[in-house]
């Protein structure tokens, strides 16, 4: 019987100090995970920042809520970058613009329309797709490649 409460013992021993490591890895991957998040931000604001003075449009414009044709296309454009390549969620990016979440997942939803329909139907929708590329060049990603110029 001994035997057996030592066993126990020395498991819920063993258990404790599993759960103490896995709690200060979870600690870390937070910590990680707040400083990743920190980076995406402060990388989409400079980008933010380059493409205006790129593409002469002020960021008052682009995070105001001013629908002119230039500026839409900037914001819907950099929203889906930000969301598709940098993988911020859809919140932080409503924080940028002055936006709901809701907002931006139109705008993230427009342009994934748009490359829809340019790659199954060949529709080109106006602006969207060369400004898209357009901007993708600005910031350093790599622009988008359609299924049917591949």
């Amino acid at each position: 019987m001994e035997d057996i409460l030592k066993e126990i013992t020395d498991k819920q021993k063993e258990i404790s100090l599993l759960y103490t490591r896995l709690r200060r890895t979870m600690r870390l991957y937070q910590h990680d995970t707040q400083l990743l998040s920190v980076q995406k931000i402060r990388r989409a604001t400079e980008d933010l920042k380059h493409v205006c003075e790129t593409l002469d449009v002020t960021t008052d414009r682009v995070c105001s809520k001013e629908r002119s044709l230039d500026v839409l296309i900037v914001r819907q454009s950099l929203a889906y970058i930000f969301n598709e390549k940098y993988g911020m969620t859809l919140s932080s990016i409503g924080l940028m613009f002055n936006r709901d979440h809701s907002t931006i997942i139109n705008n993230v939803n427009r342009v994934k329309d748009a490359i829809w329909l340019y790659e199954h139907k060949g529709i080109d929708s106006g602006l969207i797709i060369k400004s898209l590329n357009s901007i993708c060049e600005i910031v350093g990603v790599k622009e988008i490649q359609f299924k049917n110029e591949e």
